[in-house]
């Protein structure tokens, strides 16, 4: 018998509670916002919540990957379109900032994570395998094409990336971009 396709319906709400989950766990943590949390937000009861997302890790992982999904071929598509990493690289912070919950969300977790035991931990060890692999293949590309300097690095980029994050959502005054343009100069050679 061939696979159900799912329905129109399905698809909308899944999207909602992933969104809910979104929201609620940027602000009370993972640990902080539980599935009955979530299901009350959707106006969902625990067992609709469940049907879609059988467990609480499960919905974490979907909202972790959601997050990359749509982040690196954007980020490939906006490097392209504008012929500059750097000018690419901004424009990814500003879409970030534009998304300060996501933004909370990660960082959030990504600290929550460095526990052993949190859900998220494995997600956040492959995950940052991964990207310092696409950072570092990003940078190589970029080099080659003469828009970085060879010192540029990919777990450096990485953790510039991230600590300028947490600065600007700890205190909005911090000018993150100003910060991010600074950083830039070391590493490109375009101004």
């Amino acid at each position: 018998m061939p696979a159900r396709k799912p329905y129109a319906v399905g698809i909308a709400r899944r999207q909602q509670i992933l969104q809910a989950a979104r929201e609620l766990f940027s602000v009370r943590g993972y640990r902080g916002a539980s599935m009955r949390d979530v299901a009350s937000q959707v106006g969902l009861t625990l067992a609709g919540v469940l049907h879609y997302f059988p467990t609480k890790e499960d919905l974490l992982a979907e909202v972790l990957q959601h997050r990359d999904d749509i982040d690196i071929p954007w980020f490939e598509d906006k490097w392209a379109e504008l012929g500059s990493f750097r000018a690419a690289m901004r424009e990814l912070m500003v879409r970030n900032m534009a998304a300060r919950g996501v933004m909370r969300l990660f960082v959030t977790l990504s600290a929550e994570a460095t526990d052993p035991d949190h859900p998220a931990h494995d997600f956040f060890v492959k995950r940052y395998r991964t990207s310092r692999e696409l950072f570092s293949s990003t940078l190589a590309k970029a080099k080659a094409r003469g828009e970085v300097s060879e010192l540029a690095d990919g777990p450096v980029l990485i953790a510039v990336l991230d600590g300028l994050q947490v600065q600007w959502l700890i205190e909005p005054g911090f000018d993150l971009l100003a910060a991010l343009e600074a950083y830039l100069d070391t590493i490109t050679t375009e101004r």
